[in-house]
């Protein structure tokens, strides 16, 4: 406890020292700052929304008592101040959580990015961001190979807005541009976990008790690591094709390995990848390639934690026709030793097949001069024979309020396998959101 409070205490001091320094800087002293001066170019700004948000089951969970899936009475207020130099940004939502009973603080970003012009000449090729932030990268849409950032997959299945799958992390962001390529590094000194499904909005699937379970349970400390988590990135234009390359040290960012007591934990990882974007004939392909490497049981003789993978996206987008356009998407997880993994099993039945398949098709179409949108996304797995439709219909005839619903509808064979597991989280939601 004593090593994670006092590295979060490092970083947030880190980050008062150089927005009070970068505060104070804007405001006129004695001092002759010369072309360094960080005078503010614009006063700040105050943005925002108020949202209201209602969903329920499609059908009751044996082993959650109640309808509900979302109820969701959201304000958030956003806050930039612009510098020379620099920036200051906040984005902070306080809601009332329905569901939970519970009154939530969720700040999404508090943090400071700007050039590094004050380190001399080799300073202006880089730009610095510190604090809370959102982080994203990798080619996929909703399938995240090289993307190790946090996730919020329980807002994401209850039908928020998709902002809300990405889930903020106190970090250090450090970009460099060169002709060579551009660079990212992301430094997490205390590793972020996913906001996974544990239980408190919808049930989950456990191979020891061979049914659904909510038990509603947090990993904590020593279980949760306290330790920092890395993240890099190289990426360049090649003509009209951009190349990227990423590797990650850090942690499963769920808790989907388990101690001999049964007590789940996250076990430490390493990927490697790259990806490509480009131009192909009406529309863009993508792909992208990702190794998992499972630090803690590299030989996969533990059944306890996940093996190895190589993990394969292909996906093609394009405009099918005015205000239509489409994607799909074909998804590989291929489980490294996987012969260790049956031999060592203690639940052989429920073991994911050697290969896991998912094909991905979306249709968007806008109408009304684009004031209503209708979006249509659906996971099939082929090897599991499950999958997840996501529909949604947006509809914002002026700029100041929108009105969206939707459904979440999980479907399949067998009750273990991925999808199907959440099938009575299958939900229908409503919200609205006025813009200030």
């Amino acid at each position: 406890m004593k090593n994670r409070l006092s590295s979060r205490a490092f970083f947030t001091m880190t980050l008062l020292f150089v927005t009070l320094n970068t505060v104070a800087q804007t405001s006129e002293d004695e001092w002759d700052m010369g072309d360094w001066s960080e005078e503010a170019v614009e006063s700040p700004i105050f943005t925002g929304f108020i949202d209201v948000s209602a969903g329920n089951r499609i059908s009751s969970d044996p082993v959650i008592d109640g309808a509900k899936t979302l109820r969701d009475i959201r304000l958030q207020v956003q806050w930039e101040k612009l510098l020379n130099h620099s920036s200051l940004t906040i984005t902070s939502d306080l809601y009332y959580d329905g569901v939970l009973d519970d009154v939530k603080l969720d700040v999404r970003e508090f943090a400071w990015q700007g050039r590094l012009d004050a380190l001399g000449e080799w300073g202006k090729y880089f730009d610095l961001k510190l604090g809370q932030q959102v982080l994203t990268w990798g080619t996929g849409d909703y399938l995240f190979l090289n993307d190790l950032f946090p996730k919020d997959y329980q807002s994401f299945f209850a039908g928020r807005n998709d902002d809300y799958l990405k889930a903020p992390s106190l970090s250090a962001k450090l970009s460099g541009f060169f002709d060579w390529g551009n660079i990212d590094l992301v430094v997490t000194p205390e590793f972020a976990a996913d906001n996974y499904i544990n239980g408190d909005y919808f049930s989950f699937f456990s191979s020891q008790v061979g049914s659904n379970i909510a038990p509603g349970f947090e990993v904590n400390p020593p279980y949760l690591p306290e330790s920092p988590e890395y993240a890099l990135r190289y990426y360049k234009t090649f003509g009209s094709s951009e190349l990227a390359i990423y590797a990650y040290d850090g942690f499963h960012k769920s808790p989907s390995s388990q101690t001999s007591e049964g007590q789940a934990y996250f076990s430490e990882l390493k990927v490697y990848g790259a990806s490509i974007v480009s131009p192909a004939f009406a529309g863009l392909l993508k792909a992208e390639f990702a190794y998992y490497a499972s630090r803690d049981d590299n030989q996969g003789t533990d059944p306890l934690i996940p093996n190895d993978q190589s993990r394969l996206l292909v996906g093609y987008e394009q405009e099918l026709m005015k205000d239509v356009s489409g994607s799909l998407q074909w998804y590989l997880e291929r489980t490294h030793d996987y012969s260790q993994l049956k031999l060592n099993s203690l639940t052989p039945e429920y073991d994911p097949n050697r290969s896991r398949i998912v094909v991905t098709q979306q249709l968007v179409y806008r109408l009304m001069q684009q004031t209503l949108t209708i979006n249509a996304f659906n996971f099939y797995s082929t090897s599991d024979k499950d999958g997840f439709l996501k529909l949604r219909v947006d509809y914002s005839p002026v700029d100041q309020w929108r009105l969206a619903m939707g459904m979440n509808l999980f479907y399949g064979d067998d009750n273990h396998t991925f999808y199907n597991q959440f099938e009575d989280a299958s939900n229908f939601y409503a919200s609205f959101k006025y813009f200030y």
